[in-house]
Parts: structure tokens; C-alpha cells; sequence
């Protein structure tokens, strides 16, 4: 657990309840079901919702930033979002690699269904895969409550 001196490792104590500046999430699997690409993740509108105006928002899919976009525009959540990356490259241990992603300063929080691949220094919050629809999935509760939402989107 290693803290950058941008804030952009994983907290360290007392800045686990600290707001993120920034939060990168991955498009299927995570925000969108991997299988038909039909559905958004229960409580994901409420989340982008909360997020939006007090941290950049960003999604990011192996898919390409184009790909990202066009999700974001499916669902009708792309207003709500401040930009669109590909995950290009991966490093010598296999892990995809951020630094073209305008990240800024301050605390980032990756929110993703395969966490092993992003690197140890990153501060990733792990969801279960989403897969198809299912509206009494509730993966991105976690991540709500770290955003501060009062009461969790998806129950």
C-alpha cells in the first residue's frame, strides 16, 4: 500500500473517508453487463449522479475511449461524465497502464470488476462482475457509500 505523493495510492489511515478528486471507471463488466451490453449496472446513473460537479468523472474500457463514449451515450449518462479513455498498454507485470489519463492532483479511485489488472499503487475499489441484467444486483453499493452517498444506490 503505497500513497503517491499526488494522493493517487491507495489511503493510508485517516484518508480512507476522504473524498476522491477523480474517479475512473471501467465500462463492461463494471458499469454496463458484460454479456449483452443491454443494461446498466443497477445504481449506476445515482452514482455517476452524485459524483458529478464535486469529481471528475472518468471511463475508461479496453473497448477505446470511442467505445466509452457510445456506452455513456446509450444509457443516457454521458452528461454526467468528464472523459472518455482507452486502456491502452500494459507494463512488464501485465497491468494496464494510466498515465495518459488526465488525472490531475488529488485522490483517484479506480472502481473495476478485474482489479489485478491495475497496478499495487493505485487505490482500486474491487466490484463484482456484472454480467447480464439483473435488477437486484447491488456491486456498486461499496462504492457508493465511499462516494457519500447517504442512502446506496442499488439498494
Amino acid at each position: 500500500m503505497v500513497t503517491t505523493s499526488s494522493h493517487q495510492g491507495r489511503p493510508t489511515g485517516g484518508q480512507a473517508s476522504a473524498a476522491a478528486d477523480c474517479w475512473v471507471f471501467d465500462v463492461d463488466g463494471c458499469l454496463v453487463d458484460s454479456l449483452t451490453g443491454t443494461s446498466l449496472r443497477p445504481g449506476a446513473e445515482a452514482l455517476l449522479d452524485s459524483l458529478a460537479g464535486r469529481a471528475r468523472v472518468l471511463l475508461w474500457s479496453a473497448g477505446g475511449d470511442t467505445y466509452a463514449r457510445a456506452r455513456a451515450q446509450q444509457f443516457q449518462v454521458d452528461h454526467l461524465v468528464n472523459g472518455y479513455f482507452s486502456k491502452e498498454g500494459r507494463d512488464a507485470d501485465g497491468r494496464y497502464l494510466t498515465t495518459h489519463l488526465p488525472l490531475g492532483p488529488g485522490r483517484v479511485v479506480f472502481v473495476d470488476d478485474r482489479p489485478e489488472d491495475l497496478a499495487d499503487e493505485l487505490e482500486v475499489m474491487a466490484v463484482s462482475p456484472y454480467l447480464s441484467d439483473d435488477p437486484h444486483d447491488r456491486g456498486l453499493r461499496a462504492a457508493a457509500r465511499r462516494a457519500g452517498l447517504s442512502s446506496s444506490p442499488g439498494g
